[in-house]
């Protein structure tokens, strides 16, 4: 067999399966799998014997160029955001739309697809904000309209109220019942909004991070998960809990699916290996995300939860801010942005705290980066190694390991969560559509904008 490339001899992880395959390409897409052998041939052959050859990895929930008011903006934008995806194994990303409460859809669709077009390494997709329910004219319509642009998954959240972006138990309730109709998804930021701003004001005057934890302690996300739940079994609409941090999410969402609700969770690297103690340092406050960062507990709740099959995707919530920005709250809890850097070590902290920890398998990390994100999220062409499918792969050492400098990341930042930790699993190979777009995290194209709008068709619930 000749093709465009070959990836030669690697330990090939597709399918709940790690075998030693070559895998061939052409125009982009895979053409073939098959036994090894020394006789095959192509254009461009890549030896992976040694290495682990992954599907391209899809970060489901990522934040760039995030805009945080009035020309006020995260600190990656597209191309830096993709760049760092692209040199730590990430080909696909799915962001988010902008449009403020009320606002059309499509339009935010349409706007933010236009402001990513040609600044980007990896493809791309959006989630719509579907906030400000009551506001739209026919809400459920404006659904229609983008699950037909490709766009079948939106947002809701039930914190935020000042912002606008929270919403009801009847709006959540209404959008459920047409996600249903729809063949869509809700995806919920599970966090109880008003409970929250309570205590925030409660314990702003400590001028210390440990505000943080203490104004969202585990039951504002464990409540809301648990009430929006009940909405789901009330409707018969999916649902998928972003970045849940807390082991007892993990368990509430166990419960739904046992008892037959279309309920599916995420979590993040950040709750899966960082604990409060990392609050305790001068850099406590660098470390603010929402949820925050919990208990060992719940670290080790979290891994079993993704290992059972509990929670189904693992995914970064990048929002990267540098130092500047977070210096600027000054000791106010209700003035410091939250959010962390993940983008590029997407791959390798899963592979690090899980795969090399023996906490879970290869296969089941590929479950989890690559091939529910891809079920779940409509990506038809991606998150397997099998014909037909989009080329993306993520070749590793398995052995090779990379002390982590945010001054060695494409990151537009000074700071990193996982800062000097030992990493495996950074990608020696990138590839996107049968090219290689990163190599030995470098970009081997730098003014090369490869990636593109990926529409996506209705997700599976799994």
């Amino acid at each position: 067999m000749t093709a465009d490339l070959l990836i030669k001899g690697g330990t090939v992880v597709t399918g709940g399966r790690a075998a030693r395959r070559d895998v061939f390409a052409s125009n982009g897409r895979i053409t073939g799998v098959s036994h090894a052998s020394s006789s095959s041939t192509a254009r461009r052959v890549i030896d992976a014997r040694g290495l682990l050859v992954l599907p391209g990895i899809i970060d489901a929930h990522a934040h760039f160029r995030l805009r945080m008011g009035p020309g006020k903006y995260t600190s990656d934008d597209f191309t830096s955001g993709s760049a760092a995806a692209a040199c730590g194994g990430t080909t696909t990303f799915i962001d988010y739309t902008g449009q403020g409460p009320g606002e059309n859809l499509l339009a935010g669709l349409k706007a933010r697809i236009k402001e990513a077009a040609g600044l980007t390494y990896t493809d791309f997709s959006f989630h719509c904000m579907l906030t400000g329910w009551e506001k739209m004219k026919n809400p459920a319509a404006r659904m229609a309209e983008a699950v037909k642009a490709g766009a079948p998954t939106f947002k809701m959240f039930t914190a935020y109220g000042a912002r606008g972006l929270m919403s009801g138990d009847d709006a959540i309730g209404q959008a459920l019942s047409a996600a249903k109709r729809l063949g869509a998804l809700i995806c919920v930021h599970a966090e109880d909004g008003p409970v929250i701003d309570m205590l925030t004001e409660a314990y702003a005057g400590l001028n210390s991070i440990k505000a943080l934890p203490l104004s969202r302690p585990p039951f504002t996300e464990t409540g809301a998960v648990g009430r929006v739940a009940a909405l789901a079994a009330a409707t018969g609409g999916p649902v998928y809990f972003v970045h849940l941090s807390a082991e007892g999410s993990a368990e509430i969402v166990a419960a739904a699916r046992k008892a037959g609700l279309k309920v599916m969770g995420e979590t993040c690297p950040q709750y899966l290996a960082l604990d409060e103690s990392r609050f305790k340092g001068k850099d406590g406050y660098m470390y603010s995300c929402c949820p925050p960062i919990r208990t060992r507990e719940d670290n080790a709740g979290l891994w079993a939860a993704v290992k059972k099959g509990r929670l189904q995707v693992i995914a970064t919530d990048n929002c990267t801010f540098t130092r500047k920005q977070k210096d600027a709250w000054k000791g106010d809890i209700r003035k410091l942005p939250m959010g962390l850097t993940g983008a590029q070590t997407l791959l390798s902290t899963a592979y690090t705290y899980g795969v090399k920890a023996g906490r879970i398998s290869i296969e089941k990390l590929v479950q989890l980066l690559c091939e529910n994100p891809a079920r779940i999220m409509g990506l038809q062409n991606k998150g397997f190694i099998r014909p037909g499918a989009d080329a993306d792969f993520a070749i590793v050492n398995p052995s090779a390991s990379v002390k982590a400098d945010y001054r060695k990341m494409q990151h537009n930042t000074d700071f990193s969560p996982w800062q000097n930790q030992k990493l495996y699993g950074f990608p020696r190979y990138t590839i996107l559509r049968g090219q290689v777009i990163a190599e030995s995290g470098r970009l081997t194209a730098p003014k090369s904008f490869t990636g593109q709008f990926q529409p996506r068709t209705k997700p599976q619930i799994i």
